[in-house]
């Protein structure tokens, strides 16, 4: 019991990683926002970038998180005077009505779907971690088969949910020849990945195709190497993921990567204001339109204020804005808010 009440930084970290990449891609998908066209040069190796080591990659380490997230508060709502299952479906309803107003500006954010499929994840607890397993793995692989994007975050949920059943969130930071030998595996997966990204790469968009002279066949090949970004993906987050988990294990990691752990503390106000603050620099300075370089500048921009607040706004807070509104209305009770 020690261990479900202590604060896992190792999972603040990957949070504050996942942000990194989710909000690289979220940029396109705002309302009001114009994203032209890559071209080719420096704008086509920069969208290549994004479909090779982003797309999909930290949607499922996001993903995965909220899975292990809900064992967590599972398991600490036991020691609350409340019903664990009235706080969770009162939790899910506050992260709905954040997803709903957060899509009135990002249309297919991810809250609202998180909220809704986070209701099977009450029959899945019940559920043995081997029965877990088997199910989310059989999911995982049926999904990608089918390339069905949007039913990614049933598996992931349940995938997540499976490693805290096994409990890996409480040796994190032991077992370091386990988490090595791991990373190797997944190291040599994702060289594999990239390899087939390569051989059946194809340019981010027509007008790149149309410059290289391969316009007619450019949507067939798409098709094709979005299917490949889908079938890499897990491997290659999965590589993210135990990196992380390797850089945290000693001091001088922990140190360099500090900013992520405030970044990922601070997930859903980051998240939601990541929005707020793209909307903000590109009708003040870029007049509604962007190209991809200027959406690349504005999210290092991004990152560096939304860290900097992060960590000052930490030293005298538990909880981040939207955190502690999400706690109070979870709990119905106000918490003490100032460290």
């Amino acid at each position: 019991m020690e261990d479900i009440n202590r604060r896992i930084d190792t999972l603040d970290y990957l949070r504050g990683f996942a942000l990194l990449g989710i909000i690289l891609v979220n940029v396109i998908g705002i309302r009001f926002i114009s994203v032209e066209p890559a071209n080719i040069g420096i704008e086509g190796l920069y969208a290549s970038f994004l479909s090779i080591f982003v797309e999909s990659k930290f949607f499922a380490i996001f993903s995965t998180l909220f899975g292990i997230g809900f064992y967590i508060f599972m398991e600490r709502a036991k020691l609350k005077a409340q019903n664990k299952y009235v706080l969770y479906l009162r939790r899910l309803l506050v992260l709905f009505v954040f997803g709903i107003l957060h899509a009135l500006l990002q249309p297919g954010e991810a809250l609202t779907i998180y909220a809704v499929v986070g209701l099977l994840l009450l029959i899945f607890i019940h559920l043995k971690k081997e029965i877990n397993l088997l199910i989310g793995m059989g999911l995982l692989i049926a999904v990608i088969g089918l390339d069905a994007k949007v039913l990614f975050v049933i598996p992931y949920f349940i995938l997540g949910l499976t490693i805290a059943q096994y409990g890996l969130i409480y040796k994190l930071n032991t077992n370091l020849k386990k988490w090595k030998i791991a990373w190797m595996i997944s190291l040599i997966l994702t060289i594999v990945s990239l390899v087939l990204l390569i051989v059946f790469f194809a340019h981010p968009n027509y007008v790149i195709a149309e410059h290289a002279g391969i316009y007619e066949e450019y949507v067939q090949k798409r098709i094709l190497f979005d299917h490949v970004i889908t079938m890499t993906s897990p491997f290659i987050a999965s590589f993210y993921i135990l990196t992380i988990i390797l850089l945290v294990q000693n001091e001088f990691g922990r140190k360099v990567l500090a900013p992520l752990k405030y970044y990922g503390r601070m997930a859903l106000t980051n998240y939601i204001c990541q929005t707020l603050f793209i909307l903000g620099f590109v009708k003040l300075i870029f007049n509604g339109n962007i190209t991809m370089l200027n959406s690349l500048f504005m999210c290092l921009v991004i990152y560096g204020i939304q860290i900097i607040f992060s960590m000052l706004w930490l030293k005298h807070f538990k909880y981040g804005p939207l955190e502690y509104i999400w706690r109070t209305a979870t709990y119905l009770k106000v918490m003490p808010l100032k460290r």
